[in-house]
């Protein structure tokens, strides 16, 4: 567009109100070729702050009013043990908006990133995902305003200062200044885990972001997604790899609402997630969610009448549940999404009263490996699944004091 403007101005100030042939001025460098080679350098600058150099030096490779950033993901990164840490220039994503390009100047632009990382000590290999970077011309060079973009999945490291705990299992991100009560839960829950499944001798990671915004942009997940939803547990780079690292990721907007009991079911309820690598897991997602249920709440002393608080009023309501509940009904949009994950519970938690708690782990862990539900209630239990389904629905009738 500039050179067309270019192209008028000229002919108005040489007069061309005849027929001269006037050479159009020759292309500049393709400025997209220019924009990844700038950036890509600036951006090896900052690996190589993160990596051997200096808080100054990763703020040098900051766009005005951006010093503070660039300098928290050096104190992050140090906090964190990030290692084998690369960052490679892609291409241009999407344009900024308009408000930014004003705050930014005309030639700042968006570009899409691939990161590299891992937490040494933590992760048994890096998280490798594509993310977004703010890029700002200055004078010869190019420097960096901000990570993240529409689209883009944005490690919470890279956009927020940290309060980082670490203890030789656990490590704890909160955005902010002050880690308020999650260690306690993250401690907790490590040992309630520990109970039910004494053979877990794995690790933790707990990533707090500031905002529900924040936490989408952590998981790529669209707006509103995670509305109803208290924490997550997924992988850092949201690939199935085997050896991709975990997270569990804190919905702030709905955790912090919780009370402190509520809280560490919540907490445990994720980390029995982790143990049990449950975001490669193929099974049903009663069985996934309900053993989680189970073990965090099994000896969390919650009465249960208030834990299926949700569930057993819409029993005395609508009936009786004809079968155990589906993917589909524990969808994080779902209706009623409270009361069905309280019903995968209580089906569990049948399944251990009846069977014993070393039963209800070794039924899991046959799935988990593989087997369908059906064959696990044959070779585990001696029963199948049908039976079971009628003996619970006789327990949930007991539960809520309703006829079966």
């Amino acid at each position: 567009m500039l050179s067309v403007v270019l192209a008028v101005v000229l002919a108005g100030l040489t007069g061309c109100d005849h027929d001269e042939s006037i050479t159009p001025p020759s292309a500049s460098k393709d400025s997209t070729a220019q924009h990844a080679q700038e950036a890509q350098q600036t951006l090896e600058q900052l690996v190589r702050a993160v990596t051997s150099g200096s808080r100054d030096a990763a703020e040098a490779t900051a766009a005005n009013g951006s010093q503070d950033l660039l300098g928290s993901i050096y104190d992050n990164a140090a906090a964190l043990h990030v290692g084998d840490f690369s960052l490679r220039y892609v291409d241009e994503a999407a344009p900024l908006d308009d408000s930014d390009q004003a705050e930014l100047g005309p030639g700042a632009w968006r570009g899409t990133v691939q990161l590299t990382y891992r937490n040494d000590g933590f992760d048994r290999a890096p998280a490798r995902l594509e993310t977004a970077a703010t890029f700002v011309p200055t004078g010869d060079h190019v420097r960096i305003a901000s990570f993240g973009g529409p689209g883009e999945r944005t490690p919470l490291w890279l956009v927020e200062p940290l309060s980082v705990v670490r203890t030789p299992r656990t490590l704890l991100a909160v955005a902010g200044t002050s880690t308020g009560r999650y260690p306690g839960l993250v401690a907790e829950a490590v040992r309630q885990v520990t109970r039910v499944l004494p053979d877990w001798k794995g690790r933790l990671q707990v990533e707090v972001p500031e905002s529900e915004d924040e936490l989408e942009a952590a998981l790529d997940a669209q707006p509103g997604e995670y509305d109803n939803i208290a924490a997550v547990t997924t992988t850092a780079d949201g690939s199935l790899a085997p050896d991709a690292p975990v997270r569990v990721f804190v919905n702030p907007q709905v955790f912090d609402r919780l009370k402190q009991r509520g809280a560490q079911v919540v907490m445990s309820h994720e980390t029995t997630h982790v143990a049990t690598d449950a975001p490669f897991a193929s099974m049903p997602t009663w069985l996934l969610e309900g053993f989680a249920d189970f073990v965090a709440l099994d000896h969390a002393g919650v009465p249960v009448d208030r834990a299926a608080g949700q569930i057993l009023p819409r029993i005395r309501k609508e009936g009786l549940p004809d079968r155990l509940p589906t993917s589909q009904d524990l969808d994080p949009t779902a209706n009623g999404l409270g009361a069905t994950y309280e019903e995968a519970w209580l089906a569990c938690r049948f399944l251990a009263q009846e069977y014993g708690e070393d039963s209800m782990v070794r039924f899991y862990r046959t799935v988990n490996a593989g087997a369908s539900t059906q064959q696990a209630f044959r070779t585990v239990l001696h029963t199948t699944q049908r039976d079971f389904v009628t003996r619970w629905r006789a327990d949930l009738a007991r539960l809520a004091g309703v006829a079966g």
